[in-house]
């Protein structure tokens, strides 16, 4: 019998007075299957048509059955493309702004049984295999249950010392991005708490004792009682013991407490969860002088974590990179006519890779030395337009056409050459080969630079390299920077002319008005971090060119 024949069939006898077990009974089947089969009734006609002609399959019918509106069924069944007309599918446009009380943390938190009781309307879905799943429909009386509940929560927590408590049914991460984190401190372990922590530590190394003897004796024999995997499942549960009451040595410092808080809010798990120890931005000023206090003047930074308050950047992060890409152009130029600096360089690299740092394998590797190189030159232009322009890299270039020119065309015929070439020729080409893989190009501006070093270490001057003029800088910069550089560079005097201009004009003059002056950026010069100031250099961490 046809689904749709067996509900009339179901209808015509329950229509006599006939109950649903009565009918169950009758044909055979669950009441639950005749609860379903009545359900279909409620099925748009036009749907129940294309039923009959097997236009919609029995799955797909029993999800717009669970929705008592035609027109969404219509509407729904209508929308869906008939390559993904699928039963999980038009169950996820049906139920759009529906709740699930099985799925939803806030759902679960304040439980089916109080929403209904405070009169929150729902729907169940008959053809559901869980009988106890609901769709909850009115979300704001469910967080305003899910608030009531948590406030019972906040007021427990309030009486720890806090200085606020903010209620949430969620924790929105993005709210508190600006806000500091206090941080818990380990007290002194009681004498009985040393003692248990000292039996437990005791316990565990006379089982992986065991553990690794039964690993290295020299019987055949398997281990038939699984002894290892005993020994090893009460070694996993002592260790669990030891963190758990590690955790409660962990605890708030009392005396920061009071410039800080916490937020009660529902966890993912469906329960009252806390975040404890934020700082409001209005109270960093306070915890830190209290941290400072708490740290006897010291270590206030294991104490409370606070983020940098973020600083606008003078300089863009395109001009940063065009900046520093010809600082490094200018020192990979100035270090080929010092070999000695090269050989410290390299030696000191070489240094940190293997003592400091320990052995770095590279796999995969077919060279015969663990020394990564890579030519940061070739990727200079892409940092700065005008980079092929400049003294500098065109210097580079010359040279390595000439020692392109004077290397061995096969590759296995370079080690050979190498070695029948005089000292000084080695020095030189080695040289060369050291300043092609200077790298520091940034995207921010740096208290330090990683060519620092080598900077002076060469006597860098970039005014030889580098001048400030419309393409160069002052097209990149704000009018307000221009006079700030025309002023150093000069003086005010110089400055207040070009005040009046407008923004091209202000570039024409202060290109004319530098000229000659040897003014550079606070990012190209060297041993000067007096004039840090101007450019607002922070300590962000690099964007890597040609890193090794």
């Amino acid at each position: 019998m046809h689904p749709a024949d067996e509900y009339t069939a179901f209808a015509k006898l329950m229509g006599q007075g006939k109950s649903v077990e009565d009918v169950a009974a009758a044909f055979g089947v669950t009441p639950l299957v005749v609860k379903r089969r009545m359900k279909l009734a409620t099925v748009s006609p036009q749907l129940m048509a294309q039923f009959r002609e097997d236009k919609i399959g029995l799955d797909c019918l029993m999800v717009l059955a669970s929705v008592d509106d035609h027109d969404k069924q219509e509407q729904t069944w209508a929308g869906v493309p008939t390559w993904n007309r699928r039963p999980d599918y038009l169950r996820q446009l049906l139920t759009q702004g529906e709740i699930e009380s099985d799925r939803d943390p806030v759902a679960k938190y304040v439980t089916v049984k109080t929403y209904e009781k405070a009169g929150g309307t729902l729907r169940r879905d008959l053809f559901s295999d869980d009988d106890k799943k609901a769709y909850l429909l009115d979300a704001p009386l469910l967080e305003k249950l899910a608030t009531e509940k948590l406030q019972k929560k906040a007021k427990q927590v309030a009486a720890d010392g806090w200085k606020w408590i903010d209620v949430r049914v969620r924790y929105n991460y993005d709210e508190f991005v600006k806000y500091g984190e206090l941080r818990k401190t380990r007290r002194e372990p009681t004498e009985q708490e040393a003692a248990s922590l000292t039996e437990l530590e005791t316990r565990i190394a006379a089982l992986h004792d065991q553990m690794e003897a039964l690993a290295e004796a020299e019987s055949d024999e398997s281990d038939e009682n699984g002894e290892y995997e005993k020994l090893e499942t009460e070694s996993e549960s002592l260790q669990a013991q030891i963190k758990a009451r590690e955790d409660t040595l962990s605890v708030w410092p009392a005396d920061l407490m009071t410039q800080a808080g916490c937020v009660v809010y529902v966890g993912n798990d469906g329960a009252a969860a806390l975040k404890c120890g934020l700082v409001r931005p209005e109270d960093r000023n306070d915890m830190v002088q209290a941290a400072r206090l708490a740290g006897e003047g010291g270590d206030d930074e294991s104490l409370v974590s606070l983020p940098s308050p973020k600083i606008r950047p003078v300089h863009t992060d395109k001009l940063m990179r065009r900046l520093t890409a010809h600082r490094v152009a200018a020192v990979q130029a100035e270090l080929m006519d010092r070999p000695d600096v090269a050989l410290a360089a390299i030696t000191a690299h070489l240094a940190v890779k293997l003592l400091v740092d320990g052995y770095r394998r590279h796999y995969g590797s077919d060279d015969a030395l663990t020394v990564s190189a890579t030519n940061t030159h070739a990727s200079l232009p892409s940092e700065a337009d005008d980079m092929k322009a400049s003294a500098a890299w065109q210097k580079v270039e010359v040279e390595r056409a000439t020692w392109a020119a004077r290397l061995p065309e096969s590759v296995d015929a370079i080690f050979p050459w190498v070695l029948a070439q005089e000292l000084i020729t080695v020095q030189q080409l080695l040289t060369f080969l050291i300043a092609s893989t200077v790298t520091g190009v940034y995207g921010v501006e740096r208290s330090k630079q990683s060519t620092d070093a080598l900077a002076v270490a060469l006597g860098l001057d970039m005014s030889k390299w580098w001048s400030a003029t419309g393409p160069s800088y002052f097209n990149h910069v704000s009018k307000g920077r221009i006079l700030e550089v025309v002023s150093e560079a000069v003086d005010a005097n110089a400055a207040s002319p070009l005040a009046a201009l407008k923004k091209d004009a202000a570039v024409t003059g202060a290109e004319q008005t530098v000229a000659g002056t040897g003014w550079l950026p606070t990012v190209l010069r060297v041993g000067m971090p007096e004039k840090a100031s101007l450019s607002g250099d922070t300590d962000e961490p690099p964007v890597a060119n040609g890193e090794e």
